[in-house]
């Protein structure tokens, strides 16, 4: 059976996902270097993955200029609360520079954890995060143990917390995997692949703040612009929960 964000994205026109993830004060100049990029290509449908307190650092104070940066975005996810792990010696813990947060930890620590992102969130935002995006792609527990989210977004599926049947598969474009930043080619070409293989899969495409300075920011803004060439309507991950939601 075809989802409701499946028919969606199959109805009057397909539709993109576009994610900025790593929100963090600590990256405002590339941050606003790469919505004022994509705000001619899709205008204010793009999701801000914020992270509050990036790698342990202090709550970032709502200044003007931040609150002009979330104000570019339509909407706004929690993406763990420091994206930092703590630091054990696992081999995904040594490629991604200790970011996957949540990996290995059991779930009373996740949902402690989660539940002081969502406080210095509100602090930040002034609002409720409804969705999350696991650090590094990383969460050991089903979506369903989230009562105070309503979706998450994995790399290869948007998942409800509430209960509703199915999930919608993704095709992520990322060129962030950790320290090897050539594994950005890797991410790209995986990207390809899930949008052509993909039944359903709508192409989200993530992107973080060290893409400028590695180069994959030019890379993923040419994506978005040849799909948006080709009919694609970005929306949000929020839009496509709620469709989902009124058809069950």
């Amino acid at each position: 059976m075809t989802s409701a964000a499946g028919r969606l994205h199959c109805s009057v026109e397909p539709v993109m996902l576009v994610v900025v993830h790593d929100v963090s004060s600590v990256f405002l100049s590339e941050l606003e270097y790469i919505t004022d990029k994509l705000e001619p290509v899709v205008g204010q449908q793009m999701s801000a993955a914020i992270v509050p307190r990036w790698h342990g650092s202090s709550l970032c104070r709502s200044s003007p200029t931040y609150r002009d940066l979330l104000g570019k975005f339509s909407e706004q996810l929690l993406h763990g609360w420091t994206h930092q792990s703590g630091g054990r010696i696992r081999p995904l813990s040594l490629l991604t520079g200790a970011s996957d947060e949540f990996w290995g930890l059991d779930e009373a620590t996740i949902l402690e954890r989660l539940k002081f992102a969502q406080a210095d969130f509100r602090e930040l935002t002034g609002s409720h995060a409804e969705g999350f995006v696991p650090p590094a792609w990383q969460l050991p527990i089903r979506a369903s143990r989230l009562s105070l989210l309503k979706f998450v977004m994995r790399f290869r599926c948007l998942e409800s917390c509430r209960g509703h049947h199915g999930a919608q598969p993704l095709a992520t474009s990322s060129w962030d995997w950790g320290r090897l930043g050539w594994l950005g080619y890797g991410g790209e070409r995986a990207g390809e692949l899930l949008r052509r293989t993909g039944k359903n899969a709508i192409p989200c495409i993530a992107i973080h703040p060290i893409d400028v300075r590695r180069g994959y920011f030019a890379r993923a803004l040419r994506l978005i612009e040849a799909l948006a060439r080709n009919g694609y309507r970005a929306v949000t991950a929020s839009e496509l929960i709620r469709a989902q939601e009124n058809q069950s």
